[in-house]
């Protein structure tokens, strides 16, 4: 499946999708030690963002948070890529900080077409993610 959307930071990546179906922050959601996401009652609690490819909602701010994601990509614990369905001033700040490749404003709800554990190959210079589900040839 092939999807079309807008680059937010530039980049070629690939990997296994992480799916979150919520708001996320740097500041708060991710530990940048160890990449995972310390949350208690959280849908990824204990689950690491690192080298995924991570699929959400939107960002909700803290303008600490671009710090926050710089700091977890110095430490190789960051995201490799990021989907989202719109990205707010903020989350697109840390993506570019941390020079994460990312996309938003898919032609199809990423949130409903790609699912956790999803191969996706994601060229944010062309604005293109390319999923390949579960269990199928890569």
């Amino acid at each position: 499946m092939i999807l079309k959307g807008r680059k937010v930071n530039d980049g070629k990546v690939e990997g296994e999708a992480i799916v979150y179906n919520g708001m996320f922050s740097f500041l708060g959601d991710i530990d940048p030690r160890t990449g995972k996401v310390p949350v208690k009652g959280h849908a990824l609690e204990g689950k690491s963002l690192a080298d995924k490819i991570f699929v959400f909602t939107t960002g909700k701010g803290s303008t600490a948070g671009p710090f926050i994601a710089y700091e977890a990509k110095k430490r190789g614990v960051a995201p490799r890529g990021m989907i989202c369905q719109e990205a707010e001033p903020v989350i697109a700040l840390g993506a570019i900080m941390a020079n994460i490749p990312m996309v938003d404003k898919l032609d199809k709800d990423p949130l409903k077409v790609i699912q956790t554990g999803d191969y996706v190959k994601l060229n944010a210079d062309e604005g293109i993610v390319e999923v390949v589900k579960k269990g199928s040839p890569q």
